[in-house]
């Protein structure tokens, strides 16, 4: 028998895992071991990043995180801690902190963001060096603001920035993804335009930007699979959106593909 019972009906092609393209990264609040294990026996296949939000690292006791970085792990997707939990240490003094706790805790990834922080790009270059270097992390380097914060450094200043200080993906923040901008929507095309789009990877909003409904998520995944492709990189996916976003990905479905956009 099939190992599919639809085999055929495959929709768009999809490299398989480990992807170096298509990367699709799920958003973890702090999910109960069996509800992380529920996920990757459905998605495992299908999701290759999760970003443990903010501070959850601190609230799982040691053996707790230490099982759900594992647990992800033995189904092939990288875990890797919030950036904003890395600038909480830097703005009270207790970076220093923060990158061997990263390693101790067997993260093989991390995030470096300055969205919140004032902070300046020597210092991001500094952290992400001493990431890769010192520690043999693999980093994800956040370009842009917060909603209502502004930056001095053009994205594609930044973006270049974090490359070469040794990220290997750049994120681009969410909220200015959903500003409706036409300066922030060429800042956006100037990046891809100068680090490829296979470096780039694209966080969906959430609710924690102000005025952002579901329906905006949806419109902006299907956006971005319209003008970059079924291999874009999509980051911040909620676990419950998981296998739609695959749907999507492949266009399996009359919409799918979001012609009417």
């Amino acid at each position: 028998m099939s190992e599919h019972f639809f085999a055929g009906l495959d929709g768009l092609p999809r490299g398989g895992k480990p992807r170096t393209c298509g990367l699709t990264m799920v958003i973890d609040w702090g999910l109960g071991s069996h509800a992380q294990e529920d996920l990757l026996a459905v998605g495992a296949d299908y999701c290759d990043l999760a970003k443990v939000a903010v501070g959850v690292s601190r609230l799982l006791d040691a053996s707790a995180l230490a099982a759900k970085i594992a647990q992800y792990r033995s189904r092939g997707v990288e875990p890797f801690p919030g950036g904003q939990y890395l600038e909480y240490a830097e703005v009270h003094g207790l970076c220093e902190r923060y990158l061997p706790a990263v390693a101790a805790a067997g993260y093989q990834w991390v995030e470096v963001s300055d969205n919140l922080a004032p902070v300046g790009l020597d210092w991001k270059r500094e952290i992400i060096g001493c990431a890769v270097r010192e520690h043999g992390l693999e980093v994800l380097g956040e370009v842009g603001q917060k909603e209502g914060l502004e930056s001095g450094v053009p994205m594609v200043e930044d973006a270049q920035a974090c490359l070469e200080a040794g990220a290997r993906i750049v994120l681009l923040e969410a909220a200015e993804l959903v500003s409706g901008d036409a300066s922030t929507a060429r800042e956006v095309e100037e990046v891809i335009a100068a680090v490829g789009v296979e470096r780039v990877m694209f966080e969906l909003p959430g609710p924690w930007i102000e005025g952002v409904a579901l329906h905006d998520v949806h419109r902006l995944r299907r956006e971005l699979l319209r003008r970059y492709g079924s291999e874009v990189n999509i980051g911040n996916v909620d676990p419950g959106e998981l296998i739609i976003t695959e749907t999507l990905r492949r266009g399996l479905g009359a919409n799918a593909g979001g012609e009417e956009l």
